[in-house]
């Protein structure tokens, strides 16, 4: 088991959500603590931050591919997201 829970949660949709929440986070300068099988996020934006980005802000609609939200066998949906260069960052 992971620290944070992810690898506990049954369907693939909901990991790549909480993959990317905690992602979005960090790129923001947020705080992510992981304990007991759940992670907190806490602060605010800082870009003095050494993992802040300015292309913090998620886009779903520019991933390509995202997994079925009712499946738990990893059946992938085509998202019909671009490829575009930052994706699915802006």
């Amino acid at each position: 088991m992971a620290l944070n829970g992810i690898s506990t949660q049954t369907l693939k949709r909901t990991r790549q959500n909480q993959k990317l929440e905690i992602a979005t986070a960090k790129r923001q300068g947020k705080t992510v603590t992981a304990a007991g099988g759940s992670y907190t996020i806490s602060g605010s934006v800082d870009s003095t931050k050494p993992f802040y980005r300015s292309a913090n802000t998620l886009d779903n609609t520019l991933l390509p591919t995202l997994y079925n939200a009712s499946s738990n066998t990893g059946a992938l949906v085509a998202n019909g997201g671009a490829l575009t260069v930052g994706r699915p960052w802006t």
